[in-house]
């Protein structure tokens, strides 16, 4: 009998789903810069990050992995106390050993935490497929869903108050840092805003990783260079 193909996260995901699995994840931003990969900036309570879709889904793709080989360790128990036992070694002589215990050898508080250990990473598992899913749903259908997510990003200024007044961690470099500028200069809500009012918000709460002394300035002259190059080509 052939086997069913095993299905790709996220191809049955609903639209709901994703952006309840993007608020639990505490992503405040998805944008896609021009010619460039789908980023998201995530929250948390030591500050935030920016990074690429893929990159966030490799990180769950890795948990899998990881959570995989616990599962495999747990089912042949692994956790529980070992059995001593004698190995021969030619003649009347052996050698001492440990035995992983068969199921019908674990006590009865080893069996409980059996089951405990497998729900646990069974619910971890579950999770990070979801989280999977969602990122293979944005990737799919980003271009109908960016009206909403534009609607639900969080305003700078409250994702820094979530996070206790720490500015939030850029990750993704200057170039990168520019393009997003560029993106919040195009949107209706910040048209009376000048390109230095736009960089010296985005100062005001984001840290470029490695550009301590990064100015709102030198921020404009990358997104001005940005322009140039778009349209010389």
């Amino acid at each position: 009998m052939q086997e069913a193909p095993e299905r790709t996260p996220g191809i049955w995901m609903t639209e709901q789903q994703c952006m309840q699995m993007l608020d639990e994840l505490r992503i405040a931003h998805v944008f896609k810069p021009e010619g460039g990969k789908m980023m998201l900036t995530a929250s948390g309570p030591a500050g935030g990050e920016t990074l690429s879709v893929s990159d966030f889904k490799a990180r769950s793709t890795t948990m899998l992995t990881e959570l995989e080989d616990r599962r495999r360790d747990v089912e042949e128990n692994a956790f529980a106390s070992m059995i001593d036992g004698r190995l021969p070694t030619g003649g009347e002589r052996s050698l001492q050993v440990k035995y992983l215990k068969r199921d019908d050898q674990l006590t009865p508080e080893e069996e409980n935490e059996k089951r405990r250990l497998l729900r646990e990473i069974g619910r971890e598992m579950s999770h990070h497929r979801t989280v999977i899913g969602a990122m293979n749903y944005l990737q799919i259908h980003f271009k109908e869903l960016e009206p909403r997510l534009a609607r639900r990003e969080v305003p700078l200024v409250d994702t820094v108050r979530r996070v206790d007044g720490v500015k939030l961690r850029w990750t993704k470099g200057i170039k990168t840092a520019a393009l997003f500028c560029l993106k919040e200069s195009q949107k209706e809500v910040n048209a009376a805003k000048t390109p230095l009012d736009l960089c010296r918000e985005f100062l005001a709460h984001y840290t470029i990783d490695g550009e301590a002394d990064y100015t709102a300035e030198q921020l404009v002259r990358n997104m001005q260079q940005i322009v140039q190059l778009d349209r010389a080509l």
